[in-house]
């Protein structure tokens, strides 16, 4: 999609393309980007899309008053572990390059007493302090039992769940074999400058082979640490993160992130949803073009 930017300092964008008192749907800010979707009216008029806070706003506005973007002013929000999180002027979403380290966590298999799971049991925690598996009110690890997905295994969890689940019920957690997200820091810096929320959307990309993957915000990890995801994201970005059925591969660089403050529902999503969600996002962004420029 062609991409502008708004010169005047507030424009009406409108249900139809016409000037009338009731279509107004929306006011963009002055620099507010939006991709074109088609003309009309000789070009007078163009229907746009637009991000704002997350949430996809499409509409009418008088061409007279956009400029074509040839350039993104991009600001640095935050650093972490000297990784700069990046936003570009008007714009809500943020990106950051790095490479990837696996999560395994959410994984009905991620976790055994006996260390054989497929992530290693120091990941989630010691005795008296367990931060990625099901514990008792004594802190005690619980097990899964004869009708879930491994029995014997430890039950692991994920930052979002499914509140439609009890504790113990290993589906309430995010699957990292089977759904692709991705893991932001537990930062609250980073939170009150994004805004980010779990369950929100990212695209990533991995730059060395041009795969890209949609992802959904699903674990929190190191406050000083970014670029961590999930074996399926790790996965559909055309690297095997097992050795040996164990975690052990991650990605070393050039995994570049895009994610979309607002908007999920802070609610895991199934697989086609993030897809289709996500999708729609990345378009209107800027897709491909725009993420290989970064």
């Amino acid at each position: 999609m062609q991409q502008f930017k708004v010169t005047s300092d507030s424009l009406n964008i409108r249900s139809a393309p016409i000037v009338d008192d009731t279509n107004r749907i929306g006011v963009l800010a002055k620099s507010q980007i939006v991709s074109k979707i088609e003309s009309f009216d000789d070009n007078k008029w163009l229907k746009v899309a637009t991000i704002l806070e997350g949430k996809i706003l499409e509409g009418f506005v008088s061409q007279k008053f956009l400029s074509p973007i040839t350039t993104f002013s991009i600001n640095t929000l935050i650093k972490i572990g000297g990784v700069p999180i990046q936003q570009a002027e008007r714009e809500s979403a943020i990106f950051y390059e790095a490479g990837m380290s696996i999560n395994a966590d959410g994984a009905p298999n991620a976790y055994h007493p006996a260390d054989t799971g497929i992530d290693f049991l120091a990941n989630a925690g010691n005795p008296g302090n367990w931060w990625a598996i099901v514990v008792n009110k004594d802190g005690n690890p619980l097990i899964q039992g004869s009708t879930d997905p491994y029995p014997g295994y430890y039950i692991s969890t994920t930052a979002l769940f499914d509140s439609g689940f009890v504790q113990q019920d290993p589906r309430r957690y995010v699957d990292s074999s089977k759904i692709s997200y991705i893991v932001l820091p537990g930062n609250s810096d980073l939170k009150k400058v994004t805004g980010v929320k779990l369950g929100d959307f990212a695209v990533v990309y991995n730059s060395n082979n041009e795969k890209l993957a949609f992802a959904i915000y699903a674990d929190i990890g190191p406050k000083n640490q970014i670029g961590e995801g999930s074996i399926a994201l790790s996965q559909a970005l055309g690297n095997d993160p097992l050795v040996r059925s164990r975690v052990r591969r991650g990605i070393p660089k050039d995994i570049v992130y895009v994610v979309f403050p607002g908007s999920g529902n802070r609610q895991p999503r199934i697989t086609s949803d993030i897809e289709a969600e996500t999708k729609r996002l990345f378009e209107i962004w800027g897709g491909i073009e725009r993420i290989k420029s970064l």
